[in-house]
């Protein structure tokens, strides 16, 4: 991405700072969430006027058997879906291109995703580019789209990425090894199904990948530079649910309480970030997934240590706020202390939910360029305090040499 298009990010035209900073929101996604509301597809879509339907989904959804339900209610009511299941964890531009062409073929005019997030943001990219087509690092930029996609129905199956309500599309482009952040408020899905009963067939291992992933989405958008006092809200509740109920779902998948309590912090913590944007974390999270292709959510989780004490000299009294929202008792600490206990908290909760380490994840080799490409992310404005290759490659050394202050 050129330096031309990031002065187009909304962070460098924000006038004030607190509750008199400018700033505008809304969320255009109507969400039903509770047991058993999956099943409702059919009747929500037909609503949409379209005439054929493609269904986006995972080798892996499919294969747990949770389309089979979606499908057959489409047909019920004489929409026999298209299905298009040629997604990968990190969706990638190649994939989204020739299911573009699959769905311009059939003349598919709505789209219902079951999945993560992987098969929800490659079902939002198909609908955008049906409309405005080109290449979809066309649409990588802040304002950038042209025209409102065609409309999406979302059944998250993991609660993680929130990408049901999200007005983000985060999609690999290959060639670059990057990825890209297609965001405007037109990607989000018109309806979001968020049933928890989807989630029971999550391993531990993903359910800690996507739990960290929201816990990430619910951070980043405390110590956003777009931050407002509604987005806070949403962000600390989401943190506190996530907090509270993430390693019983890692350690019962089945206890119904923790999968509803994730599904709610999940949702919470993506309704924060579509209100302001990601920061540091991502920036750091994406630089790293881009290249290696981990799963997204444990990038996430080593992310936001490093990131945090970077940003403690402008953030720390958020941080306090978010260790509050841990449970962690204020007493007599003062915001620097609470500060640290949140970081130390997050650190305990990798370790807890078993997250591969940084050094498993990253080559020392990379550094710069892994610096370089957290520098170019699209959301790098975001972060409260200004990091440029040489600050992102420095937060990196630091976690790896096991300096945490």
């Amino acid at each position: 991405m050129s330096m031309t298009l990031q002065r187009n990010h909304p962070a460098y035209n924000r006038r004030g700072v607190g509750v008199a900073a400018d700033g505008q929101f809304y969320m255009p996604t109507r969400v039903f969430f509770g047991r058993g509301v999956a099943s409702q597809a059919a009747q929500h879509v037909t609503g949409f006027g379209a005439r054929r339907i493609m269904l986006v989904s995972d080798p892996d959804v499919a294969a747990a058997g949770l389309l089979d339900p979606v499908r057959d209610g489409l047909a019920s009511v004489g929409l026999d879906p298209l299905i298009f299941t040629t997604v990968e964890p990190n969706p990638r531009d190649a994939d989204c291109l020739a299911g573009a062409e699959l769905a311009r073929d059939a003349r598919a005019s709505a789209f219902v995703a079951v999945g993560g997030g992987s098969s929800i943001d490659t079902a939002k990219c198909i609908a955008l580019l049906l409309t405005n087509g080109g290449h979809p690092h066309d649409w990588e930029d802040f304002g950038a789209l042209r025209n409102p996609p065609l409309p999406v129905l979302a059944i998250p199956t993991t609660a993680g990425t929130g990408s049901e309500v999200s007005p983000s599309a985060v999609i690999t482009d290959t060639e670059r090894k990057k990825k890209m952040n297609l965001f405007a408020m037109h990607n989000c899905p018109r309806i979001a199904l968020v049933d928890p009963e989807l989630t029971f067939s999550c391993s531990p291992s993903l359910t800690a990948a996507a739990g960290m992933d929201a816990l990430s989405h619910a951070w980043d958008s405390l110590h956003c530079g777009l931050a407002t006092p509604a987005s806070d809200a949403l962000a600390l509740e989401g943190a506190r649910l996530v907090s509270r109920y993430i390693q019983r779902a890692f350690a019962a998948p089945s206890d119904i309480e923790a999968r509803c309590g994730m599904a709610q912090g999940s949702l919470t913590a993506d309704l924060a970030v579509g209100l302001t944007d990601v920061a540091g974390a991502h920036c750091l999270a994406e630089a790293i997934g881009g290249l290696y292709g981990h799963p997204h959510g444990y990038c996430c989780a080593n992310s936001m240590p490093p990131i945090m004490e970077y940003n403690m000299p402008v953030s720390k009294a958020k941080y306090a706020r978010l260790a509050q929202a841990f449970g962690i008792e204020r007493k007599m600490r003062s915001d620097q202390e609470l500060a640290r206990l949140a970081i130390e908290h997050i650190r305990h909760l990798n370790r807890a939910l078993k997250v591969p380490p940084l050094s498993s994840l990253i080559n020392a080799a990379d550094l710069d360029l892994r610096g370089l490409k957290a520098q170019q992310n699209t959301s790098a404005p975001s972060n409260p305090r200004p990091a440029d290759a040489a600050a992102f490659k420095s937060m990196l050394a630091r976690e790896l040499a096991g300096r945490t202050s």
